[in-house]
């Protein structure tokens, strides 16, 4: 009794101590944004460790109790029943004793009469198969374009949560294909083909996790692929050795390598499950209401309308410089800005923060990070701190945002309802709106492109806007509210010249639209007309007078409509030209910005005039909120980050600072460079860096 009694004190320690490990799991958790492209990884190894671990630690423990039985002298099997030896008897078996001791050696026997080379049966050749398709599938082909777009949740219209089961039919059948391929394959030709399957997926594993160093971002850019031979030679090397020497493997031990094929397959699945898994999981509504946990789409509704009472109207026509405008002027069309009568180009104008993922919350706030704080505190906070848009709601005004960088998904679901339930054009749409086909193309399009090697990458390469076209069902006569917003500036002004511009229902005072056109940024393929022409089939100076042209066509609507006297118009950029550096910038990134304000028809047909006015993207809420009758004053009461009405008196001698984000090849930003600009910001000479930083990764 005794001795049973300490076996079983052993099994309770061995249970408890299980019992602390899985303890673990239930602290309460503390939420942080992290980057999935990178977390995912992360959570990839410890999932890898965390299985590895268990399975020692079974073992450990199982040996150990077996020690802690030979100690205390406990026959595990005294009381099991087993069947008694078999012994020959009779001369029978005499007989065969003596026969076996002179029968010839396995050297010695014909090659008919020699055991037979082992052969996978067919059952065998099936369950194989099987585990290594759902590898190569399930890494390629699932893992890796699901944990892209739960990464780029701020720029798809959809989530991971909304995409996924699009994958499971495609690949069910990619398995079930390869499965079968494997099945029907005998002896050798089995093992290497099943180990080539399993070895791409391996090396497609390798590669995401180790070999996709400096990717470039998919952000439109023409990319010089030779840039990256480095990248290319490596990863050619480490497929290359991955591949042959398990196939090398493959031919001298065959059976072993369908082990290791079956092992490695399972421990990598259930490794990258647990990545997968730790994307999918958020935390609970906490008892939210309906509305608030709804799935919200910024939709092109009110797209084409305005009020008839009173109108602010922001275009921001990406990357849209002065630089680039003067040159136009220049040499290609001195005449683009006849068609803004009645507007003052301020030409001396900056942004506040670059690139537009930053600069467009910035025009939405109002608010800047501070050198006091970590940067994460200020993007989780930006939108809390700022009133603007509860300003413009309040003095009850439509409220149109469309633009894909607004950057509010990593808040919490009460916060982004909070936004999006002040705007006309952000709800919920039907499932139906989706493209199933251009889905499953576009994720298999991501999932390619990070996991092939990369002297292949260049055929898979994409960029966000092409995906969010593929998402979405692309119907030219779908309702503006049926039809999910994206930054395609062709189709944009095609269904302007269809729908036109009518007047908005509802008792509003006044409507605000905040338009974001692709402008004179990448990838440019449209002409002066505002024809598609095909990517990088046009250029800079080409596509930035299509957008204006653009423009002119939604001012011509106006003058239709007979509110072009009641309109406020400012036409401005997110951001002047800027490149993707790590180090200082070294010339000038100015925004164009062209304001007309609401005034009597004679002003309106005035020529456009120039104004050297100092002002700023800093600007942009104080003006609108004076367009609108609104006080603004708090915003001219901030320190170096302060803002004017650009309608009211600016000091000539005004100080503007302005950030820049020093970022990887890959977009990662590293830090941000404050810039104080003193004088005329077309003049180089003007700017000066402060010496003061924000790391971008706190």
């Amino acid at each position: 009794m005794a001795k049973r009694l300490a076996i079983a004190i052993y099994d309770a320690a061995a249970a408890l101590l299980c019992a602390l490990v899985a303890s673990c799991a239930l602290v309460t958790p503390a939420f942080a944004y992290i980057d999935p492209s990178v977390m995912t990884y992360t959570i990839q190894a410890v999932a890898g460790v965390a299985v590895a671990l268990s399975a020692v630690a079974g073992v450990a423990l199982r040996r150990g109790r077996k020690v802690f039985m030979r100690i205390l002298d406990i026959d595990e099997n005294s009381k099991k029943e087993y069947e008694p030896d078999v012994h020959r008897v009779g001369e029978t078996a005499l007989a065969e004793e003596n026969a076996d001791e002179q029968a010839p050696t396995a050297d010695e026997q014909p090659a008919k009469n020699r055991k037979a080379a082992y052969k996978p049966s067919m059952k065998e050749r099936f369950v194989y198969g099987l585990i290594a398709a759902f590898f190569f599938v399930f890494t390629i082909y699932f893992v890796a374009p699901l944990e892209i777009v739960a990464g780029a949740s701020n720029d798809l219209v959809y989530s991971m949560g909304d995409v996924w089961w699009t994958l499971l039919l495609p690949d069910l059948g990619i398995i079930v294909a390869i499965t079968l391929i494997l099945t029907l394959l005998r002896g050798r030709a089995f093992q290497i083909a099943l180990v080539a399957v399993f070895a791409v997926g391996l090396c497609a594993y390798v590669q995401a996790l180790f070999l996709n160093v400096g990717l470039p971002a998919a952000d439109g850019a023409t990319i010089v692929w030779a840039d990256y031979m480095p990248m290319q030679i490596i990863s050619s090397i480490v497929w290359l050795v991955i591949l042959a020497g398990l196939l090398v493997f493959a031919v001298l031990r065959g059976r072993r390598a369908q082990g290791v094929v079956a092992i490695v397959s399972v421990f990598l699945v259930v490794v990258q499950g647990i990545g997968l898994a730790s994307l999918a999981i958020t935390p609970a509504d906490n008892g939210q209401s309906e509305a608030v946990n709804a799935k919200v789409v910024m939709t092109e509704d009110q797209l084409f309308t305005v009020n008839p009472k009173h109108n602010v109207i922001v275009f921001v026509l990406d990357t849209f410089d002065t630089a680039y405008l003067k040159r136009i002027e220049r040499d290609f069309n001195p005449n683009i800005l006849d068609g803004l009568t009645g507007f003052t180009n301020y030409e001396n104008a900056t942004s506040a923060m670059i690139p537009t993922r930053f600069a467009i919350p910035e025009m939405m706030t109002g608010q800047m990070p501070s050198f006091d704080e970590p940067f994460s505190v200020y993007t989780q906070e930006r939108y809390a701190r700022s009133d603007f848009l509860d300003k413009i709601y309040g003095a009850n005004y439509s409220i149109g945002l469309y633009t894909d960088s607004l950057r509010i998904s990593t808040l919490s679901q009460e916060e982004q309802y909070g936004i999006t339930s002040k705007t006309v054009n952000m709800h919920s749409l039907p499932n139906s709106m989706m493209n199933y086909w251009g889905c499953v193309y576009s994720l298999y399009q991501m999932g390619q492109y990070r996991d092939v090697l990369w002297p292949f990458k260049w055929a898979f390469w994409y960029y966000t806007d092409e995906i969010n076209r593929a998402l979405v069902v692309g119907d030219e006569a779908t309702a503006p509210e049926e039809t999910i917003y994206l930054i395609d500036d062709v189709r944009y002004y095609n269904r302007l010249c269809d729908f036109g511009l009518t007047f908005e229902e509802g008792d509003y005072d006044g409507a605000y639209r905040f338009i974001h056109l692709l402008g004179s940024h990448y990838p440019f393929s449209y002409d002066e007309q505002a024809n598609f022409i095909g990517d990088d089939q046009s250029n800079v100076f080409r596509q930035t007078q299509g957008a204006m042209h653009i423009v002119y066509t939604y001012i011509d609507k106006l003058k239709e409509l007979g509110v072009y006297e009641n309109t406020t118009i400012i036409i401005t950029a997110d951001h002047g030209y800027w490149t993707i550096v790590l180090e200082p910038i070294e010339e000038t990134s100015t925004p164009v910005m062209f304001v007309k304000p609401e005034q009597s028809a004679e002003l309106d047909a005035k020529p456009i005039i120039t104004d050297e006015k100092p002002v700023s993207h800093l600007d942009l809420q104080a003006t609108v909120l004076d367009a609108i009758g609104l006080d603004w004053s708090e915003y001219s009461s901030r320190d170096e980050w302060a803002g004017y009405s650009m309608f009211g008196y600016i000091d000539p001698n005004r100080v503007r600072y302005y950030l820049t984000t020093d970022s990887e090849p890959d977009l990662t930003e590293v830090q941000f460079r404050e810039y104080r600009i003193d004088g005329n910001a077309l003049d180089w000479s003007n700017w000066h860096e402060t010496g003061r930083t924000i790391d971008a990764q706190k």
